[in-house]
């Protein structure tokens, strides 16, 4: 049985050992959990085989020793009983015939002689002798009065052993003899006969348990060492091995458990290694992520807790970094306007894994605002929870930067009104709200008499005064509801949204009034203030802003050509409708052109300003007259939209350029060109079939290819703009936004336009080298373009002046007349040396 035990002890001892070496294959980072039940199980197992088995042996041994020794008692009592009767039979039926003859002769004298002779036996309690009368004939002893004893358990309650019997002669009844027999010297043997057999016993009981104990502990002494092993598995100490000198189970279980132990001691030493090297990384991440100027954070949803967050959450807002890692941190900070569609922006981009980006404001511990911008990765784990890490960045200065770029695209940066763009914004704005409500406003054009000569003679120093002077004065007059705008040079415009003709006649009136009340002095000079107003009233009118605005300027040179200093109000019959007239008469030019191949193409070099090598050309649209003269497109772009003739030009203009490239290509020219197309057709798919078509026709390089579209047509429509780019640029061309600054839509979206290339409209480049805010403008766009990986390119270079001044403010690319003028059909060489 102790073999069986073992074995099965053994055994799933080794089964242990295997499932634990597993688990610690797979979970190198729970050693010391593993060490620590190994050691619990072992003691388990050593109370089944050493102690319990100890314990069953001498259990057993003293349940038999206890057995035996009854038993012998048992016995020795029964055969003493038996031994008993006997002689209390034949003692008793000696004396009955010793008393018989003296009984029969009814003699007292012999009985007592019979009975003096057992006085000194001590066997006998007492003897009494009756006769047939119930007589007492003769006794000794002390008669206990006890009734018989039927058997011999009972004579042991008194120790007297009572028996009764007749005493007869020769057949005849004479009496009866009563007889009490000591059970003394019975009892002094069982007791003697008991202590010795318990002895004996106890002796045997103590030499087995040692012998037990001395087999079981030489049996288990492979299992204590197996037990000690465990305990130093459990307090660590992988480098001890158990030294076992067997070949039985346990042997094999303790090569396990060697086993085991060094593999946990190798596990252990990889793990230092790796903990080692993972606080160097963590040291050095950490450093890292203190160096960087943005907050790295981890925060777990519904609540947005943040988890995590490093040290420049404390330079960001100036809480300490436990303070963010409270609950309801974030949303107690995000400033109040902003919380609403922020936790609606967050609930929408964490419904699944993926990355956003969102600007919103924060609240600094000193009460200020703070924009921010949260570059997040959305995550969920194995158990469905969701986890955002991303990082938390400062873009106050850039917003700054943006708001006043923004400024500067809807402001003219002399006089802080509203430029052209913005104003036709709002006088379409205006148009619509009196078409909804049945209501009549007045559009009001204003030009200068006098600018042209006054900035001619005196500079351009007084012509900005003289305009600053006139924006003021022009304010002075308006209400908080009109609209005063500069349209350009010496042009301003002013939208009152309700008004009669009479009340506008009364502002304009007004306007020319506080013109003409002061004068300024130039140059020592006094200078009288006038201009011309033309008016045109919307929606009767009119009800498109440029058509609008066409009439009102009508009106103002009608009014200028009659004296000048006073207000015209548009009439279909005024003089100044000879110029739709005219339009008219190149629509008529333009369709001839188309029919008879007037159209030529023309390439201008993009040049890299610091090595002076050509990037690309750009290609310009001519237009050859009846009189072979160069006709360019300002002259008749604007009739070819409104009479519906852009199509064909700007179909002609993609097939040609297309066919170049090709052309240059088969002569082993790599030449790169850059086509515009029409904001009309920018994300026409026909215009996307003829790209597709021309570039397999004529087996075009579509790398060499760039296409340019200005960035009005770009924002108008983003999501169709962004879908129309992708399809280009997957086909391998790039792209170029051009005219870029002139709105601030393309400021605020151009993060969202794949584009591969800006071209700083001429506007800001051309005054340069005296214009401090258009320097600021151009290094403005520059570094916005910069951060998102996108090519400046400056229009307009026309002089070495402005060209160093470019390459001061990081613009790599530029065009324009210093570097060359444009060429038809010739395409030039490789650099260009303008100086």
């Amino acid at each position: 049985m102790l073999h069986n035990l073992t074995i099965g002890g053994y055994r799933e001892l080794l089964l242990l050992f295997e499932n634990t070496h597993d688990q610690l294959d797979t979970k190198g980072a729970e050693t010391d959990q593993a060490g620590s039940a190994g050691g619990r199980l072992f003691l388990k197992i050593k109370l089944r085989l050493s102690t319990r088995i100890i314990l069953s042996l001498i259990a057993i041994q003293v349940l038999m020793l206890f057995v035996i020794t009854w038993n012998s008692v048992r016995l020795i009592s029964t055969s003493h009983a038996d031994l008993l009767k006997q002689s209390v039979n034949a003692e008793t039926k000696l004396l009955v015939n010793s008393l018989a003859p003296g009984l029969a002769v009814n003699d007292r004298a012999i009985l007592e002689d019979v009975l003096s002779m057992l006085v000194s036996n001590q066997h006998y309690v007492y003897i009494i002798v009756y006769n047939m009368k119930g007589e007492v004939m003769a006794g000794m002893g002390k008669s206990m009065n006890a009734a018989l004893d039927p058997s011999y358990d009972k004579a042991l309650e008194d120790g007297v052993y009572d028996v009764e019997s007749n005493i007869n002669l020769a057949g005849q009844s004479l009496g009866i003899v009563r007889i009490g027999y000591s059970l003394d010297s019975v009892n002094s043997i069982v007791s003697t006969t008991k202590n010795q057999n318990t002895a004996i016993g106890a002796l045997g009981l103590c030499l087995s348990i040692l012998v037990t104990v001395a087999l079981s502990l030489y049996m288990t002494r492979n299992l204590r060492k197996l037990e000690e092993g465990a305990h130093a598995l459990q307090r660590g100490e992988l480098d001890y091995r158990i030294n076992i000198e067997s070949h039985d189970e346990i042997n094999d279980v303790a090569k396990s458990f060697n086993g085991l132990a060094e593999h946990l001691s190798e596990t252990r030493n990889m793990l230092d290694q790796k903990h080692a090297e993972l606080q160097r990384e963590t040291r050095h991440l950490q450093t890292l992520l203190n160096g960087i100027d943005a907050v790295v954070v981890e925060a777990r949803l519904p609540d947005f807790r943040f988890s995590y967050v490093s040290q420049e959450a404390e330079n960001l807002l100036g809480y300490p970094v436990a303070e963010w890692l409270k609950p309801n941190f974030w949303r107690d900070r995000i400033y109040p306007d902003d919380r609403a569609w922020m936790e609606k922006s967050l609930e929408d981009n964490t419904r699944h894994a993926g990355s956003f980006m969102v600007d919103f404001r924060m609240v600094h511990e000193l009460g200020h605002l703070l924009w921010v911008r949260a570059i997040n990765n959305v995550e969920i784990n194995e158990g469905g929870e969701t986890v955002i890490r991303g990082l938390i960045l400062d873009i106050m200065e850039q917003k700054t930067a943006e708001d006043r770029i923004v400024y500067l695209a809807e402001h003219d940066s002399l006089t802080g009104l509203i430029n052209r763009r913005r104003f036709q914004e709002e006088l379409e704005r205006s148009i619509a709200f009196t078409q909804r409500y049945k209501q009549q406003g007045a559009l009001l054009f204003i030009d200068l008499d006098q600018f042209k000569y006054i900035n001619d003679t005196y500079g351009h120093q007084y012509g900005d005064e003289y305009l600053l002077d006139v924006s003021r004065r022009l304010a002075k007059v308006l209400r908080k509801t009109d609209i005063l705008g500069r349209l350009g040079g010496d042009e301003f415009g002013v939208i009152i949204p309700s008004a009669t003709e009479k009340e506008a006649e009364t502002v304009a009136n007004a306007l020319l009034g506080i013109l003409s009340q002061e004068m300024i002095e130039c140059d020592n000079q006094l200078i009288h203030i006038s201009a011309s107003i033309g008016i045109a009233f919307f929606p009767t009118q009119g009800y498109v802003a440029s058509d609008l605005l066409a009439k009102a300027d009508a009106a103002m040179y009608t009014a200028k050509n009659k004296g000048r200093s006073q207000y015209h109000i548009f009439s279909e019959d005024d003089d100044e409708l000879w110029n739709m007239q005219a339009k008219i008469h190149w629509e008529e030019r333009i369709r001839w052109a188309l029919e008879n191949n007037r159209l030529v193409l023309h390439f201008q070099p993009v040049a890299d300003l610091r090595t002076r090598s050509i990037v690309h050309y750009e290609v310009l649209l001519r237009m050859r007259g009846r009189d072979d003269e160069l006709i360019t497109p300002p002259a008749f772009i604007e009739t070819a939209e409104r009479f519906g003739l852009i199509r064909e030009i700007d179909r002609w203009v993609l097939r040609n350029a297309i066919k170049e490239q090709a052309r240059r290509r088969d002569l082993g020219e790599e030449v790169t060109l850059a086509v515009n197309i029409s904001g009309r057709h920018f994300g026409s798919s026909e215009i996307m079939l003829l790209v597709k078509e021309s570039m397999e026709r004529y087996k075009a390089d579509p790398r060499n290819i760039i296409f340019e579209v200005t960035e009005t047509a770009a924002v108008e429509n983003l999501s169709q703009a962004r879908e129309f780019i992708d399809s280009l640029r997957s086909l391998g061309c790039r792209f170029a936004l051009d005219d870029f600054g002139i709105g601030f839509s393309s400021f605020h979206y151009l993060r969202n336009l794949p584009v591969d290339f800006v071209k700083i409209d001429g506007s800001f480049v051309r005054n340069l080298h005296y214009d401090a805010e258009d320097r600021i403008f151009v290094k403005a766009m520059v570094d916005l373009a910069s951060g998102l990986g996108i090519t400046c390119i400056a229009e307009f270079v026309e002089n070495m002046e402005i060209v160093n001044i470019l390459k001061d403010l990081g613009v790599g690319l530029g065009q324009g007349y210093h570097i060359a003028r444009p060429r038809e059909d010739t395409i030039p060489g490789g650099h260009t040396h303008f100086s």
